[in-house]
């Protein structure tokens, strides 16, 4: 493994840590908690490439998994993974490429927007696995999902590029931003 290689690595390994903590700040609502991972994930993908990103998320993803506390609420495990919450876990991938792909610079308008529209689709998919897992209605999974995160993620997707803009004019990070 080159010199590079690992330093990536060792990277994606400090954000999906980054994601874990973030994970623990939670507010409890009915059905899906408020927490702070799609923060995360939104300032992770604005800040780096596809492949750097979904190296984190696996991480991320393996680490509770195989069992470690880095799930909101400090859950870890196959029945969080799978159980009712699993999709907006899921929907980390998609958020993330979402963003990316949303990102044809670096600028405040375009990290929004990013933010925003991978938000949206990470809570869409979250609310349709609730939906499936639970058998709710349509409106039942939007209520409890989707509908109460809106604005929060709206707030979100302004704090995550703000965060990234300040990361991407202050810090020397170790990749290439415009990487996809």
């Amino acid at each position: 493994m080159g010199k590079s290689r690992l330093k990536e690595n060792l990277f994606a390994a400090e954000l999906a840590i980054f994601l874990a903590i973030s994970a623990q700040l939670t507010i409890p609502l009915p059905l899906v908690p408020l927490t702070g991972q799609t923060l995360a994930v939104g300032v992770l993908a604005s800040i780096t490439s596809y492949r750097l990103a979904n190296k984190s998320l696996i991480v991320y993803v393996l680490l509770g998994l195989i069992g470690l506390p880095v799930y909101a609420s400090a859950g870890a495990g196959v029945g969080v993974l799978f159980g009712p919450l699993g999709g907006f876990i899921w929907g980390f991938f998609i958020q993330a490429w979402l963003i990316i792909a949303c990102r044809r610079r670096p600028t405040f308008g375009y990290l929004v927007f990013g933010n925003f529209v991978g938000g949206l689709a990470q809570l869409i998919i979250g609310s349709l696995w609730l939906m499936a897992f639970n058998h709710l209605s349509l409106m039942a999974a939007a209520a409890s999902g989707l509908i109460p995160f809106l604005i929060p993620g709206a707030i979100k997707a302004v704090l995550a590029a703000m965060v990234a803009n300040i990361l991407l004019a202050k810090v020397k990070l170790p990749f290439h931003v415009n990487e996809r």
